[in-house]
């Protein structure tokens, strides 16, 4: 891939290939050949394709693009309850994540869905009451980001495991290269087309962090957007790898295009293009080619898709206007060979039927519709098209995500679900108006875990019937009052002297039982007496005990002479 394009002046050898400048403005041949041309594409305007200059004239007429779009049939994902605001399928093409505005995360597999098109795995607010900016498959497809609406991007494996939850920065250090963490809301997050273990962030904090993802406490590098603006800072709102990984192309808030070396230093950009959009309109979304490193393209708020070339990064190649827009999350990708531009759009103002509308543009032909636009339920938000299974997804601001496919050129994905039929469910499993009836079965009462009696005689079974011990039978209770805490008689014994000792302790007067204890108790004080013994030998007794002031009181007032 041909390195980072610069602005630096410079006078080639145009006598050697090898030395060309890569700063010269191209033409339209040079557009249609390095950039745009992909395999198989019509560079020279005939209507044929290239690959085959000898197939005979037969009269047959194409559209070109048209006829690869997989849009012939749909399936509709449909389970969250706001606005899909991530969306991203594994490269093999069996599992997609999607994260929304309703703070889940839900998981689909392709091999597992019938027709009911359910999620296998849900994680409510996984980040919180955050909902989910972005999610990303790696490489590998053994895990993914998620970029939350707060400062920590998290990593989950296949199955919806949490891995690690990244470090945050601390809010109070101004110079934010020296923080460990993004200090605002992240916007973004991308994995590295060629390294697994590497991916960068981006977020309000005007910082681009690249982060390892076996070091969970801290950033490798970090990138700090310098503005014009008041502050010196501007949100970054999109950030995005090449295609090889050797650049870093970034969005912010003021409308500029900024452009890195991914290796650094990151001390100025290699490239700015001010006033790219509209300052203060949200740059969505900024994407490379598939098939060139010179191609961007970007998305934003002022209602328009541009696609840019980097060695002529001045102005842009083309501008489509009046794509309405109101969400943040709004993506423009390119197809998988790079022909297409998509981009999705509002709901039109008036339209009962509040849809939104798919468009394609021919990216060699200057952005030039290719095909007529796809209509969705809600806004289309979220886009993706994969190319192993050639199947086109788009997150809706419903909560649906609607994938499209053709029977002929999609391969697997939705083509393995859409006509599975859903497993017939067993009676148990049917709903029931009343619950209560349904029949409840104790295993051990079927007769395969019933123990079974020993044979006995007749004789045997009223002997044991009237063992206490072998029956487990429970004490009766005694009656009768008793003494030592027992109540009765349970011995020959205690019965004769229950007869002849009589107890009237429930009979006896209490204060009477305590004042014949008086003398023995004056003659041999131990409890009280010795303890004042020094101090007051003659005890001084209390006129009148009162339980509260309020009593003391009320019998003083009875007491005051009239």
């Amino acid at each position: 891939m041909p390195p980072v394009p610069t602005q630096e002046d410079s006078e080639p050898d145009t006598s050697d290939p090898e030395n060309e400048d890569v700063n010269a403005k191209p033409t339209k041949d040079d557009r249609n050949k390095d950039n745009f041309g992909g395999k198989g594409y019509d560079n020279d305007d005939d209507g044929d394709e290239d690959n085959n200059d000898d197939d005979d004239d037969d009269g047959d007429e194409s559209d070109g693009a048209g006829d690869t779009v997989p849009v012939s049939k749909q399936i509709r994902l449909a389970d969250h309850r706001g606005t899909v605001s991530a969306l991203s399928i594994d490269p093999a093409g069996s599992r997609i994540v999607t994260g929304g505005r309703d703070y889940s995360i839900r998981l689909w597999d392709f091999h597992g869905m019938d027709t009911n098109f359910r999620p296998f795995r849900t994680l409510s607010e996984p980040c919180g009451g955050y909902p989910i900016r972005d999610a990303k498959f790696s490489i590998t497809g053994d895990r993914f980001l998620v970029a939350p609406g707060s400062e920590q991007i998290k990593l989950f494996d296949r199955e919806g495991g949490k891995v690690a939850e990244y470090a945050k920065g601390d809010p109070y250090l101004r110079d934010q290269s020296k923080t460990k963490g993004h200090v605002a809301a992240l916007t973004s997050g991308r994995w590295h087309p060629n390294d697994k273990n590497t991916f960068l962030t981006a977020s309000l904090d005007s910082t681009i962090r690249i982060w390892d993802v076996e070091k969970f406490r801290e950033n490798a590098k970090v990138i700090t957007v310098k503005s014009k603006d008041r502050g010196g800072k501007t949100p970054v709102t999109s950030a995005t790898y090449s295609l090889d990984g050797r650049v870093i192309a970034c969005a912010g808030l003021d409308g500029c295009l900024r452009l890195w070396n991914a290796n650094g230093p990151f001390i100025s950009p290699t490239q700015v293009l001010e006033k790219a959009h509209i300052p203060q309109s949200t740059t969505s979304s900024i994407v490379f080619s598939p098939i060139s490193s010179y191609t961007l393209l970007s998305r934003s708020f002022d209602d328009t898709l541009k696609l840019w070339d980097l060695r002529a990064f001045k102005a842009p190649v083309a501008t489509v206007s009046g794509l309405s827009l109101m969400h943040e999350e709004a993506d423009a990708i390119f197809s998988p060979d790079g022909r297409l531009a998509i981009t999705g759009t509002s709901a039109d103002r008036g339209d009962p039927e509040r849809k939104g509308r798919v468009c394609f543009f021919d990216v060699a032909n200057g952005l030039q519709k290719a095909r007529e636009d796809l209509r969705v339920v809600g806004a289309a938000v979220r886009l993706l098209w994969h190319g192993r299974i050639n199947q086109i997804a788009v997150g809706t601001s419903e909560g649906a995500v609607n994938v499209f496919y053709d029977e002929k050129v999609s391969a697997a994905g939705a083509k393995l679900c859409a006509d599975k039929r859903s497993r017939a469910r067993r009676l148990d499993e049917l709903p029931m108006a009343d619950e209560s009836a349904r029949v409840i079965h104790t295993p051990h009462a079927l007769p395969l875990f019933r123990e079974e009696m020993p044979r006995k005689g007749k004789r045997k079974l009223a002997k044991l019937r009237s063992d206490p011990v072998a029956t487990k039978m429970p004490e009766r209770p005694l009656s009768g009052p008793g003494r030592g805490g027992k109540i009765g008689a349970s011995t020959v014994q205690q019965h004769v002297l229950k007869g002849l000792i009589k107890d009237e302790t429930r009979t006896e007067d209490p204060r009477e039982a305590i004042l014949k204890h008086a003398e023995a108790a004056a003659a041999k004080p131990f409890w009280v007496d010795p303890a004042y013994k020094k101090s007051q030998p003659k005890p001084i007794m209390a006129a009148a005990v009162f339980e509260d002031e309020e009593e003391e009181l009320d019998a003083s007032k009875r007491k005051r002479p009239k």
